[in-house]
C-alpha cells in the first residue's frame, strides 16, 4: 500500500479534484494521519502566512468537496495544530484596525511618543510538521 507521505502536492489536488479516495493504512489513526498530511501540504501551499483564516476555509471547502472527511475530522485537524500569538497576519490586522496602528506606532520612527498599550489579543494561526 502507497503510504499517504509519498504523495506530491499536484497529485493530492488531481485526486481533490477527481474526488478519488486516498489510501490510509487501516486503522483509526490512519485516516487522522493521512488527513493532518494532507491538510499541511495544501495549507503550506497557499497564502497561509498572510491569510491563517481564509487559507484554512479555503483547505476545509476542498477537502469537503473531496468528500472523504467530515467537516468534524477537518476542524479537529486545525484545532490540534491551532496556536495563539501576537505575530499578527495582515488579515488580522484588517479585522482589527486598532492593532495595526498600535502596531505602527510601536515601530522606530515613532518610539519617542508615548503609545498606549493596547489589549494584546492573540491571533490563531496554524502551525503544522512539514511533510516531505
Amino acid at each position: 500500500m502507497l503510504s499517504i507521505s509519498q504523495y506530491d502536492l499536484s497529485e493530492i489536488i488531481e485526486k481533490i479534484k477527481e474526488k478519488n479516495p486516498f489510501e490510509y493504512k487501516d486503522s483509526p489513526r490512519g485516516k487522522a494521519r493521512a488527513l493532518r498530511i494532507i491538510a499541511s501540504k495544501l495549507y503550506y501551499s497557499l497564502n497561509y502566512e498572510n491569510e491563517p483564516q481564509a487559507t484554512r476555509e479555503k483547505v476545509t471547502q476542498l477537502l469537503l468537496y473531496h468528500g472523504q472527511f467530515s467537516r468534524e475530522e477537518i476542524d479537529e485537524t486545525f484545532k490540534t495544530s491551532a496556536r495563539g500569538t501576537t505575530e499578527y497576519s495582515i488579515e488580522f490586522l484588517k479585522q482589527h484596525p486598532e492593532l495595526a496602528k498600535a502596531e505602527a506606532m510601536k515601530s522606530k520612527e515613532f518610539r519617542d511618543e508615548e503609545a498606549e498599550e493596547a489589549e494584546k489579543l492573540l491571533e490563531i494561526k496554524y502551525i503544522f510538521p512539514h511533510y516531505t
